[in-house]
């Protein structure tokens, strides 16, 4: 009994720490905090970039489950001074066929929903769940297999939401 009782509290312990973990998000985090602070509450970024005038540019992907991904800079200072989700259009327009990289596009919107390759094609893709006026949209990122150059961008209703329910049809 005794071995029952410590099993259940390891498993109740384990689900408060969870819990916890879960509440580590970028939306809890305020301008104005310090780098070090962010990095104990959100770990390590999917990517981290300096940029040319000494700033730096992390970003937080809350893929798959979640449909955003986080832009985080800080001053030279190392405080938060910008945040904001990047899935939204005005980011996608950054996004430069034959000119940018798979390396581009994970340092701009960090690790993907799903990765897809085609390799009768000879291409592979990155999907991004994101949400936009209340629906629920995927963005695709295409990229050429020899070269990681991207070939194109579209955008379509998230495959996710067209697959939930779908097993409980046939019950």
């Amino acid at each position: 009994m005794t071995k029952y009782l410590n099993c259940l509290k390891a498993v109740a312990l384990a689900f408060v720490f969870g819990l916890l973990a879960a509440c580590a998000h970028p939306d809890s985090v305020n301008l104005g905090t310090s780098y070090d602070s962010v990095m104990d509450k959100l770990g390590a970024p999917d990517s981290r970039t300096v940029l040319p005038d000494g700033t730096l540019r992390l970003v937080y992907s809350l893929q798959p489950m979640g449909q955003q991904s986080y832009v985080m800079i800080f001053n030279k200072e190392g405080h938060l001074i910008f945040k904001e989700n990047l899935l939204q259009q005005k980011y996608f327009n950054e996004i430069k066929p034959k000119i940018m990289n798979e390396q581009d596009i994970y340092n701009m919107f960090g690790h993907p929903c799903e990765k897809w390759t085609y390799a009768l094609s000879g291409e592979h893709t990155y999907m991004y769940r994101f949400q936009d006026g209340g629906m629920d949209w995927a963005l695709w990122v295409d990229f050429d297999n020899k070269t990681n150059e991207v070939l194109r961008y579209v955008i379509s209703i998230d495959p996710w939401t067209q697959r939930d329910g779908d097993d409980d049809k046939n019950i």
